[in-house]
């Protein structure tokens, strides 16, 4: 193999991997749905899902074009498959047009990684069970990506009344004079835990 087809293969290989938050707070999410179902917002290949459901939990993949998705079922441990093992249940749904279809309190974890609307926040709120996690990551900010990034404090303001925030890291973005930031943020749902 070349080496030029090595780096595209390493490329694909570390695009197609969960982002280094899911590795990290995956267990922590697992754990605490309630076995209620995890959305993957904005779910693009499937990869975020793929470690909540070798823990054992049913992921819903959210996005627009689920053509990324794979076709055939992952390989998980054979305890966990069979009619009642985790699935991972694709809906298609343009996050910024269609109506928000899941009820309250009927979502035990929401990840959103690398997609930012600050239209469903209040969504994700309503639909979350009490104690479930929500674990959010803007797009990164390179490019002209700070257009769609919040403003400093937005996201925390928009969250420490309802939710117990356990991780939360703003960077600033952008040229010179403009109020965008990157956000990552892990926070529970009626957790009383001290804001960070």
């Amino acid at each position: 193999m070349s080496l030029d087809a090595q780096v595209t293969k390493r490329k694909e290989r570390q695009f197609d991997e969960p982002s280094p938050l899911v590795r990290r707070y995956a267990l922590k999410i697992a754990e605490a749905s309630g076995g209620l179902p995890i959305l993957d917002v904005a779910c693009g290949s499937g990869r975020n899902a793929f470690p909540l459901r070798k823990l054992g939990c049913t992921v819903i993949c959210i996005d627009r074009d689920l053509s990324r998705l794979p076709k055939q079922p992952l390989s998980i441990p054979s305890d966990l498959s069979g009619p009642t093992g985790p699935e991972l249940i694709p809906r298609q749904m343009d996050l910024l047009k269609d109506s928000w279809p899941f009820s309250e309190s009927s979502i035990g974890g929401i990840i959103n990684i690398h997609f930012f609307s600050p239209s469903l926040l209040p969504a994700f709120e309503r639909s979350l069970a009490p104690g479930g996690y929500l674990l959010l990551e803007t797009v990164p900010g390179c490019g002209g990506n700070y257009l769609e990034l919040p403003k400093a404090g937005t996201v925390r303001s928009a969250f420490e009344n309802v939710f117990g925030i356990e991780s939360y890291h703003e960077r600033k973005v952008g040229p010179e004079g403009v109020d965008a930031v990157t956000v990552r943020v892990l926070a529970r749902k009626g957790s009383q835990r001290a804001n960070r």
